[in-house]
């Protein structure tokens, strides 16, 4: 029996690609989108050096900026880190500010986490050019207005797929808006799994594929919860229709 085949639009951590390795399927991963890290606004660091403030991760780009330039930040009995997951929470270990973990892999779990501890500070949320989720609109939500600050920009890299899958994984609308731009299409039946909701929207709107939102959206949540979907529904069994005579 051939191996579920799944195309990854983007690159995965170590991790994740160690786990995925052990499944079985067949995966070929490739990004779309190429990361730069900004330079640190200074001025703005500088401000809030001595100011209790929540820093906000959402993903392990941010993490590995917030650990390059942790040295613009204040000490950690004035600065905390609130992340999504495991892994962000292990690069973040490096910057010695204290860490809190979202029970859940997810925007709300995250947005209720910092919204329950703020007493008034400042919450500044570390992320890309290009909105990967829906933390800032859950965050205001919970009356909190976060600083939003820029800390990577992500490029589009064009790649032609020239192969059919069964599924396909994307983690962000950039992903799939470039993935599309530079001519692929899924196949008719191959189903599209998101991590969040405005990934899910960017498939809709782009292919006529079923789309499947996934609850987790740190990225080894993500990919486990689909592999396991992914495998569940191509083992189900075919329905067959009865011919009337």
């Amino acid at each position: 029996m051939e191996l579920p085949s799944i195309f990854i639009g983007g690159r995965l951590s170590a991790a994740t690609r160690r786990w995925l390795k052990r499944q079985p399927i067949r995966f070929i991963e490739h990004p779309f989108i190429r990361i730069q890290f900004r330079k640190p606004d200074v001025h703005f660091l500088e401000s809030i050096q001595n100011e209790r403030v929540s820093l906000v991760v959402t993903s392990t780009y941010a993490a590995h900026w917030l650990v390059r330039f942790s040295k613009h930040f204040g000490t950690s009995d004035w600065h905390e880190i609130f992340c999504l997951s495991a892994n962000q929470r292990d690069i973040l270990s490096k910057t010695k500010m204290k860490i809190r973990q979202a029970a859940e892999p997810n925007t709300l779990s995250l947005a209720g986490l910092v919204a329950g501890l703020n007493t008034g500070q400042k919450v500044v949320y570390l992320r890309g050019d290009k909105s990967l989720n829906d933390l800032y609109e859950r965050l205001f939500a919970h009356g909190i207005q976060a600083h939003e600050m820029e800390v990577y920009k992500n490029t589009p890299i064009e790649k032609w797929v020239n192969e059919a899958f069964d599924a396909y994984l994307f983690f962000s609308p950039a992903a799939i808006e470039n993935y599309k731009a530079s001519g692929n299409f899924p196949s008719p039946r191959g189903q599209i799994m998101t991590a969040g909701e405005n990934t899910a929207w960017a498939a809709w709107k782009m292919f006529p594929n079923a789309v499947n939102v996934a609850p987790e959206q740190e990225e080894l949540s993500f990919v486990k919860y689909s592999v396991d979907r992914i495998i569940k529904k191509l083992n189900e069994p075919e329905v067959k229709q009865k011919i009337l005579c």
